[in-house]
């Protein structure tokens, strides 16, 4: 997560390698990131490679959303969820 982003929850990958982590700087500067972590220490370029010589040692990747971004996410992941497990009553 970039530095002084606050605050932060992590939503564990039960069955996988990787965490999402989603960060938040309330207004007037505003914005929110959006990460994937690994939760094994490796780094992401291990993982991606099956090398554990790869010289990049970063453990995730982050990217920035803005409000319609972070919108289109939830419409997104709500539909997902629907599809995977059936509508919240």
């Amino acid at each position: 997560m970039g530095d002084g982003v606050m605050p932060k929850e992590t939503i564990y990958d039960l069955v996988g390698t990787f965490d999402v982590q989603v960060g938040w700087q309330p207004t007037p500067t505003g914005s929110v990131q959006l990460g994937i972590e690994t939760h094994d220490g490796r780094s992401i370029a291990e993982h991606l490679t099956g090398d554990g010589e790869t010289p990049a040692n970063f453990t995730g990747l982050w990217g920035t959303l803005d409000r319609e971004g972070i919108n289109r996410l939830i419409r997104t992941l709500r539909r997902a969820r629907d599809s995977a497990f059936g509508r919240d009553e």
